[in-house]
This record gives C-alpha cells, sequence and structure tokens, in this order.
C-alpha cells in the first residue's frame, strides 16, 4: 500500500544507499511509509543515470520531519524532502525552507493541483483523505459523517492525530469545511465517543485496522487497491461520505542551503518524468499529477468523490494553529 513493507524494508534501503552509488551524496527526508520499491527506483535511476548515491532519512510521519527542518533551518542536513502537503506550504514559505525549482515536466502537472506558483514545493502525487471500512466486519455502512456519531459505531473508528500525522490533519481540516468553525468542535465532541484509538500515525492506525481491532480507520482513496492487488481482495472499501472528500497533495521540495542543489534537481526532474509518474498508482496508492499519466484497471476499487472539501491554503496557515490548539484541548476534557 502507501504503505506496507516500506518499514520492513527501510533498513536494507539506508544499507544499499550506502553500497549503491560512488558519486555524490544526496540526502532525502521522507516519511516512513514512502514504499520501498520507489525508494529502490530512485536509488538505482540517480545512480545508474547521475552517479549518485541517495541516502534516505524517515520519520514517523509529516510532522516530525517539518520540526526536524525548522531545527536544521540555516544549516541543513537534507537536500530534497518528499512528502510535504499542500498543507504545509504556507509554514513552509514562511519559515523560508525551501528553495524554487520548476522541475522539467512540471509544465504536464494538473493545473488545480499547483498550490505554489514558485515551484518551492511542487507536486508529485495526490489522493483522498477519508475512512476505510472492512465490509466483512461492518454490517451497517454510514453515508454521511454525522452518522458516524451514532453509537452503533462506538469503539470501531481509528483515527491519526491531526496534532503528528498528515492524514489526521486533513481530516480535521475536513471537519472544519463540512461543518465550519463554529460547529466542527461540537461535531468532534459526538465523533470521540465511538473512536478506539487515535495514533500518532497512518502506520499505527492501518496496522491496527488489518489487524481487526476495529472495522472503520481514516486513510487514503486508493487503499483497497493495496488489497485487490496483493490479497486479491475486496473486502477492504473506501468510504466517501457525504459523497465528498478532501484532496491531499504531496510536495517535493529542494532544502535551502542544499549541499547538493544540482543533484536535487535532478532527483526532482526524475519524480516528475512520465516514468516515475507511472510507478506512483501501484506503490503509492495515490494519483499521479501529470496530464499524460493514466490510472490503471485496478483503481476502479479506488474512491470517486464527486465534490472537493479543501480550504484555501491561506485560511489553513491562518487558523491551522488555533484549530489544532482547540481539537487537542476539547480531545482531553
Amino acid at each position: 500500500m502507501k504503505k506496507r513493507l516500506s518499514c520492513l524494508l527501510l533498513s536494507l534501503l539506508v544499507i544499499s544507499c550506502a553500497v549503491y552509488g560512488r558519486g555524490e551524496k544526496l540526502v532525502v527526508y521522507t516519511y516512513s511509509s514512502f514504499p520501498a520499491p520507489l525508494m529502490e527506483e530512485i536509488i538505482k535511476v540517480l545512480r545508474e543515470e547521475h552517479d549518485l548515491t541517495v541516502d534516505f532519512k524517515s520519520f514517523s510521519d509529516t510532522g516530525p520531519l517539518f520540526n526536524q527542518l525548522i531545527q536544521e533551518k540555516g544549516k541543513p542536513y537534507a537536500d530534497v524532502v518528499i512528502g510535504l502537503d499542500n498543507n504545509y506550504y504556507l509554514r513552509a514559505v514562511r519559515e523560508d525552507l525551501f528553495q524554487a525549482y520548476k522541475p522539467r515536466g512540471a509544465q504536464q502537472i494538473r493545473k488545480d493541483l499547483i498550490f505554489d506558483p514558485e515551484f518551492r514545493l511542487t507536486p508529485f502525487d495526490f489522493g483522498y483523505v477519508l475512512f476505510n471500512y472492512n465490509s466483512a466486519e461492518l454490517e451497517q455502512i454510514p453515508k454521511t459523517h454525522q452518522e458516524l456519531t451514532d453509537p452503533v459505531y462506538k469503539g470501531k473508528i481509528i483515527i491519526a492525530n491531526p496534532m503528528t500525522s498528515s492524514p489526521g490533519q486533513v481530516f480535521l481540516l475536513t471537519t472544519i469545511a463540512l461543518f465550519g468553525e463554529d460547529g466542527y468542535l461540537d461535531y468532534w465532541r459526538k465523533l470521540k465517543d465511538n473512536i478506539l484509538a487515535i495514533t500518532p500515525g497512518w502506520d499505527e492506525a492501518y496496522g491496527m485496522y488489518t489487524m481487526g481491532e476495529a472495522p472503520i480507520v481514516l486513510s487514503y482513496g486508493a487503499s483497497p487497491v493495496f488489497h485487490l492487488l496483493y490479497e486479491n481482495t475486496e473486502q477492504y472499501k473506501a468510504l466517501v461520505l457525504d459523497n465528498s472528500a478532501y484532496a491531499q497533495i504531496e510536495g517535493v521540495g529542494i532544502v535551502k542551503g542544499a549541499k547538493n542543489p544540482d543533484g536535487a534537481k535532478k532527483l526532482l526532474d526524475y519524480l516528475l518524468s512520465t516514468e516515475f509518474q507511472a510507478l506512483i498508482p501501484e506503490n503509492q496508492f495515490m494519483m499521479p499529477v501529470r496530464t499524460d499519466v493514466g490510472l490503471p484497471e485496478s483503481f476502479r476499487v479506488a474512491a470517486q468523490a464527486d465534490r472537493l472539501l479543501n480550504l484555501s491554503p491561506e485560511q489553513v496557515e491562518a487558523n491551522l494553529e488555533r484549530w489544532l490548539a482547540a481539537w487537542e484541548e476539547m480531545i482531553n476534557e
């Protein structure tokens, strides 16, 4: 999935980074669930085509990754960051963390996915953040977010923490988009009675879900594709509540002050190439950003949303810290 087996292979990949390639070093920060096959492909292509040794450093989720960038500002260790999404964009600009670079192939990116016109963070994939459910375990299927607060779902929901997790934060924004600033906390007060666990990151939440601890989990719209491809089952399904979803747009950027900016540009060019973009759907289980790269047949089981709920980056930047603080206070009541 976006996500499984990555952690199991990560230590081997880090070793391979040191063994493969003897040219210049390129340090890349990403989250722990960035797929192992994509790491391997990046390592292989940059070694063979540019004599670059790629060293991946992973973080549990994007929250800790972003905090590390803040700590290292002015003396960065990373050259490239993969995975900060559109909700981090204005915070990254405010902190002056990335340098502008428009990769080759950027003209093929869907226009509505470009959240930074200066390309300090460049979109490389996108997908919907929404609930998934195990159809073999869940008898009553909700159709709206409001229905999730019904007592029938008590102890049946797992989410990731919006304070530390990118999908968790997107779901918090989803509730604000749906219920407004005056109503989202009241919604959460009702919902929290049905939540079994709030985990630090996506990995923990989805692991609990697939182990059968609860039949509903906050995940991605393409998560069911993984189970179709690797487990030959369609029992895990996307739950498109209110026929709507919030789109997470993941970006890649060159860290300001990077030791190897030329190598970093080569990596960004590769991530926007048709070759890499075609690998995204069935490895990252997200969608490519290029308009000239299609989706495989397996994506018939992925989520399809009638409308997007995305708030503007400006609105998120101006209010997110306050929204998060209010959420944390409410959840601990």
